[in-house]
């Protein structure tokens, strides 16, 4: 009886070696990042009271007309919107 009692967890052991060296088992979690989100790249038209572009490109990348916020000119960069401009209807931030 006391060799099952040692025996068994011995093997059951090697079992779980062997099975990692082979690479059995739960996958190794991937280093590589989520992709971005998608942004829009046009964004949307300007109305005829928004303040004139500031810039064709910023940081490399083109700058282009939001409604959010009131309405401004901006970029998206890595799926975030950076303003370059003011508040159309308040001229505020």
């Amino acid at each position: 009886m006391s060799l099952i009692k040692t025996t068994l967890p011995a093997v059951a052991i090697a079992g779980g070696l062997i099975a990692a060296v082979l690479g059995l088992g739960a996958p190794l979690a991937s280093a590589d990042p989520p992709p971005p989100p998608p942004a829009p790249v046009l964004g949307d038209p300007p109305p005829p009271n928004a303040p004139p572009k500031p810039a064709e490109f910023w940081n490399d990348e083109p700058v282009v007309w939001t409604t959010g916020w009131g309405g401004r000119w901006g970029v998206w960069k890595n799926g975030g919107f950076i303003t370059l401009s003011s508040n159309i209807n308040t001229g505020g931030g």
